[in-house]
């Protein structure tokens, strides 16, 4: 799994914003690994939705932003997500639980694939004949059915 990621502030009281995407390999599709959800440490801001802040309020007043969000893998039936997260203000722009959150998700992914890798493939086949004494016991009545109907259809 790929995850790519950019941060982009744009200049006033508006939010940053992280944009991610993640791309499952061929690989990884075919093996129908289950989508992994994680509690992330990113902060999702107060009012979230809103896309800027005021001086003095929210995050840049006294209120630290108390929930954070949940990541998840790709499903194997599309391979790849597009997100987009609203980030809280900071005086840096530093950010350093949005690496720290990638690196626990793909953790956990690679468990879950490591798991379906090891419910390893096969395949199976089987035949079975008549027996040598079942064979013996009909040859004398098979014989003679095919004789009659071999006179039959020259007659």
């Amino acid at each position: 799994m790929r995850i790519e990621w950019k941060i982009h502030k744009r200049a006033g009281h508006l939010r940053p914003k992280l944009y991610y995407a993640m791309t499952l390999e061929d690989f990884e599709v075919e093996l129908a690994v289950p989508m992994v959800r994680i509690t992330s440490t990113i902060p999702k801001p107060p009012d979230a939705g809103q896309h800027y802040v005021w001086p003095g309020t929210k995050e840049r007043g006294r209120e630290a932003p108390t929930q954070v969000y949940d990541l998840c893998s790709p499903s194997h039936k599309t391979g790849h997500c597009r997100e987009t997260l609203m980030l809280p203000m900071r005086q840096g722009n530093d950010y350093p639980e949005i690496e720290d959150s990638f690196l626990k998700l793909r953790q956990a992914y690679e468990d879950a694939l490591l798991t379906a890798y090891a419910n390893s493939a096969f395949e199976s086949e089987g035949r079975l004949d008549m027996t040598s004494a079942t064979k013996r016991c009909m040859a004398p009545v098979v014989a003679a059915q095919r004789f009659l109907t071999a006179i039959e259809k020259a007659s």
